[in-house]
C-alpha cells in the first residue's frame, strides 16, 4: 500500500481507539477490543477473545503460519490511566488531530502501538503474506492497575498454548539525540515493582486548639520529606553497559552515569531510574472528623526495584530512607525483573529496519524503567520480548512528561514509522525463509 493510505490508516484507527474510554479503573476496554476487531474484518486474520469479564476481555489476533519459521506476537494494552478532563487543553477522549499529531489519553500509552500493529497486520493480510511462523497481535486487559484478574497473567493460564517465541511490546523506542550520534534504546527487561503501605500514627485531639494532639498527618508529611530527599546507590547493572558504552563513557560507576546523564535530558530521566530503586508516593489518606486531629495517616508508595531485589532488601531500603518515626510498613511481593537475552533475530530484525529507515542511528539494549506484559510472556511462555514502540519525529521528553500525565500526543509521522517499522520486523521474523540465528531455548512454535 502507498506510504499516505497506510498513514492515514493508522491515524483513523487510533482517532477511533482514543474515543474508547478505557480509564482503569474500571477499564471496560470491550469497546476498544470491537474497534480492532472491527479493522481487523474480512483480512484473513482471526481474531479471539479471551475474557474472565465479557467487559474487559483480552484480545488475541492471529496471522497463521505453517510452523517453518518463529512466530512473533506484537504484544500491546487496551487501557489507559485515568484523566482530569479540566486539565487538558483537548478532550482527552476526543480523538483530537492538531498540529500534526493525534491527542488524547492512551496516545502514547500504548494506543498508537496498538493501532500501528493492528494496521500492519491487516496490510499485510490484505497483500496476501503467508508467514512462516504465525504473526500474531495480542491485546491485554488491566495492565495499568493489574489487580482485576483479568488480564495477561489470566490470558496466560487461559491459554498456555499461545507462546510466541519473539514478542515486540511496550517499552522503549524514542530516538535521542546524543554527541555520539542519535540512539534508539532497546527494552530487554525490566525493573521490578512492588507496592508499599506506609502508615504513621500520630495522637487524636482536637482541631480548634492548635497544641492538641501530634498529627499523624504531620508525622506523615515529614518521613514522605525524607523519602523525597533519598537518593539510591548508584549501581550499574551488566544490563545497562551497552547504554554507558555507547555514550563512551568512562571512569567508575557514578562517574559513567553522570556522564550519561548529561548526554541528554531524556537520559537524564531515565538513567535516574535505572541505577537504583525509585520510591513515589502515588496515594496519600487520613479518614476522620474535620474538626478531629487524624491519628492516623497512610501513604501508599510504589516501589520501583531493580531485578534480582527481594521484598526484604526493599524494605531494608525504605526503611533507612524513612528513618525513625512513628510508623508501620507493609510491602508486597516483587512483580517482575525479568530479563531477555540479546543477539536475537528480534533484535536483527530491529537493526536491519532501522539501518534502512534511520541508517544514522543505533539500537543499544537497556532496561525499562517501569513495568509492562513483557515480564508475563517471559515468565509464563519463554518468550524473548523485547520493548520498542519507535518515535523516529517526536521529542523524547514529550513523551516522558506527557505519558499519564496532561496533553498525551503522538505524531502522525510516527504512527506511520511504526507501522512500516511492525511490517518489515514481522516480515523479518516470520516469513518462510527465515531461521533463528542459533537454536532457540525451545522449540519454534507451529501451533
Amino acid at each position: 500500500m502507498p506510504d499516505a493510505e497506510l498513514r492515514g490508516e493508522a491515524a483513523g484507527l487510533l482517532r477511533r481507539l482514543v474515543t474508547c474510554d478505557t480509564s482503569n479503573p474500571p477499564g471496560r476496554e470491550a469497546q476498544a477490543a470491537a474497534v480492532v476487531e472491527d479493522h481487523l474484518a474480512g483480512t484473513g486474520v482471526v481474531c479471539e477473545r479471551v475474557a474472565k469479564d465479557p467487559e474487559r476481555p483480552n484480545l488475541v489476533a492471529r496471522l497463521r503460519g505453517d510452523g517453518t519459521a518463529p512466530s512473533l506476537a506484537f504484544l500491546g494494552h487496551l487501557d489507559v490511566v485515568p484523566v482530569r478532563r479540566e486539565d487538558w487543553s483537548v478532550d482527552p477522549f476526543a480523538g483530537v488531530e492538531r498540529d500534526g499529531a493525534v491527542w488524547g489519553r492512551g496516545a502514547v500509552d500504548m494506543k498508537s502501538q496498538v493501532a500501528a500493529t493492528t494496521v500492519a497486520l491487516a496490510s499485510l493480510a490484505r497483500e496476501g503474506y503467508r508467514p512462516g511462523g504465525d504473526l500474531l497481535l495480542v491485546l491485554t486487559a488491566d495492565e495499568e492497575v493489574g489487580d482485576a484478574g483479568v488480564g495477561a497473567p489470566f490470558l496466560a493460564e487461559a491459554r498456555p498454548d499461545l507462546c510466541p517465541d519473539f514478542v515486540v511490546g511496550e517499552g522503549a523506542g524514542e530516538r535521542i539525540p546524543t554527541a555520539a550520534g542519535p540512539i534508539y534504546l532497546l527494552d530487554r527487561g525490566i525493573k521490578a515493582t512492588a507496592t508499599a503501605t506506609l502508615t504513621a500514627f500520630g495522637e487524636a485531639g482536637d482541631a480548634s486548639l492548635p497544641d492538641t494532639g501530634a498529627s499523624a498527618v504531620d508525622e506523615l508529611a515529614r518521613l514522605l520529606t525524607r523519602l523525597r530527599e533519598y537518593r539510591a546507590p548508584v549501581t550499574v547493572l551488566p544490563e545497562l553497559e551497552p547504554l554507558l558504552d555507547a555514550l563512551g563513557t568512562s571512569g567508575e560507576d557514578e562517574d559513567r552515569v553522570a556522564q550519561a546523564r548529561e548526554a541528554h535530558a531524556a537520559l537524564d530521566l531515565i538513567l535516574a531510574g535505572l541505577v537504583g530503586s525509585v520510591f513515589r508516593p502515588t496515594v496519600v489518606e487520613a479518614v476522620g472528623p474535620e474538626n478531629v486531629v487524624p491519628n492516623r495517616a497512610t501513604a501508599t508508595i510504589q516501589c520501583i526495584l531493580l531485578p534480582g531485589r527481594t521484598r526484604g532488601d526493599a524494605e531494608a531500603e525504605l526503611r533507612g530512607a524513612l528513618g525513625p518515626g512513628r510508623y508501620e510498613l507493609d510491602l508486597t511481593e516483587p512483580l517482575g525483573g525479568s530479563v531477555s537475552e540479546t543477539g536475537t533475530p528480534l533484535q536483527a530484525a530491529i537493526e536491519g529496519f532501522l539501518a534502512e529507515h534511520d541508517p544514522e542511528a543505533r539500537l543499544v539494549p537497556c532496561l525499562g524503567y517501569g513495568y509492562s506484559d513483557c515480564d508475563v510472556m517471559r515468565t509464563a511462555y519463554g518468550s524473548v520480548a523485547y520493548g520498542f514502540i519507535p518515535f523516529r519525529h517526536a521529542d523524547p521528553l514529550t513523551n516522558l512528561t506527557t505519558k499519564h500525565a496532561e496533553d498525551e500526543r503522538v505524531l502522525v509521522d510516527d504512527i506511520e514509522f511504526q507501522v512500516h517499522a511492525a511490517r518489515t520486523i514481522a516480515r523479518a521474523v516470520t516469513s518462510a525463509d527465515a531461521r533463528p540465528a542459533r537454536p532457540l531455548s525451545r522449540p519454534v512454535n507451529a501451533s
